[in-house]
């Protein structure tokens, strides 16, 4: 490697802005509803100027808790460090917590901060990340995610907003259940199927809500609807109930979503309870772990789906890994958090027949920097 080229690969700064997006609606999921929806983003700059985007995973809370982690434990590690070294860089972060205990938290932080790093190395090299990593395909089989309640949102509105879903060009829609009776989940997971037609997949999502039992008794009711898989029937660490309801419903079952880190997702392959591998790159240790991750369900022989409901940063991450490798099923977009999307369509993404297609532009595809006027100029009390 030439010396000019090793310098444009030092990493000179580190910088975090937090992007908030407020929504008139009164939509919830089966947990919470949505007055705001924060987005921690991270930017890694080289010497040279080239600057890489991530995001970090910040749900459930304040998102100053994984800032902090960021500017204060992680940053001023990786600074010098070369962009071309992700591997090490990760492993270094990843130290961090081997006398800690901020877990998941760590691995959020370090998300956004690994998905910026190869974002700005294959912008040297200029290259898709997809490229960079692989090159499986250049597009990922994408549905619609939403199906969220609120007052007056009947299962007729509903269908009428899957059914567009489809027009867009996706392969299928994603609905939330466990936050109603069990007749009114059924009722809705009925009108979206009649909406869908008998080709398109439905996916159901239960936000890790439910009992055991109700899970099963939910999961029974809707086997008429043809469900493609069912997504967090029960509460995340209770594995004997999820291979319990995936024997007594029949329906393929996905998860686990909202873990961070290699072990845990083999934990959930070799205990045989989900039929698709669910990670998300701003969630599980970034780009770097979720490389393992997906050839972990390779080695099981599971197909991965890819979550994502953060801002565009998260979605265009994802996807850059869901092309670049074999064994991928989907990946999910959110109908609701749509932060910065437009950027992508501006950039060249684009849906057709069923998929996500990405652009060919070097790093992760999502042009922003962090002096945009859209950001906090510090973190909201919210």
């Amino acid at each position: 490697m030439s010396t000019k080229l090793s310098d444009r690969m030092r990493i000179d700064r580190v910088d975090v802005r937090v992007l908030s997006t407020r929504y008139e609606t009164e939509f919830r999921n089966p947990h919470l509803e949505f007055p705001v929806k924060h987005a921690v983003l991270v930017f890694v700059s080289t010497e040279q100027g080239l600057v890489g985007v991530g995001e970090s995973w910040c749900d459930g809370g304040d998102p100053g808790s994984v800032v902090t982690i960021i500017e204060s434990d992680l940053a001023p590690r990786i600074i010098g460090a070369s962009v071309s070294e992700p591997e090490r860089i990760w492993r270094s972060m990843i130290s961090t917590g081997v006398m800690s205990r901020k877990g998941s938290a760590l691995y959020a932080a370090a998300s956004g901060i690994d998905i910026a790093i190869w974002d700005v190395w294959a912008q040297t090299l200029g290259q898709p990340l997809h490229r960079l990593l692989g090159g499986n395909s250049t597009a990922v089989p994408v549905y619609g995610s939403g199906g969220l309640y609120a007052e007056g949102y009947t299962p007729e509105l509903l269908a009428s907003d899957m059914a567009a879903v489809m027009d867009r060009g996706c392969c299928g829609a994603k609905i939330k259940v466990a936050g109603a009776t069990l007749e009114e989940d059924v009722e809705r997971a009925g009108a979206v199927r009649r909406a869908l037609g008998s080709g398109p997949r439905l996916m159901v999502d239960a936000l890790f809500k439910p009992g055991v039992a109700d899970a099963i008794r939910l999961g029974r009711a809707l086997v008429p609807f043809d469900i493609y898989f069912y997504e967090a029937p029960t509460e995340l660490r209770d594995l004997s109930g999820w291979r319990t309801i995936r024997r007594d419903t029949g329906i393929a079952l996905s998860g686990p979503e909202v873990e961070a880190g290699l072990d845990r997702y083999r934990e959930f392959l070799s205990k045989e309870v989900v039929d698709y591998l669910q990670a998300d790159a701003i969630i599980c240790g970034g780009v770097t772990e979720l490389r393992r991750i997906a050839a972990l369900g390779r080695a099981y022989r599971k197909p991965v789906t890819y979550h994502a409901s953060g801002s565009a940063v998260a979605l265009a991450a994802n996807a850059q890994v869901a092309a670049a490798l074999a064994g991928t099923d989907s990946i999910e977009m959110h109908l609701l958090h749509q932060a910065l999307f437009e950027r992508l369509w501006e950039a060249g993404w684009r849906i057709e027949n069923g998929a996500l297609v990405l652009p060919e532009i070097p790093g992760i595809g999502v042009d922003i920097t962090p002096d945009s006027p859209i950001f906090y100029a510090s973190v909201p009390g919210d």
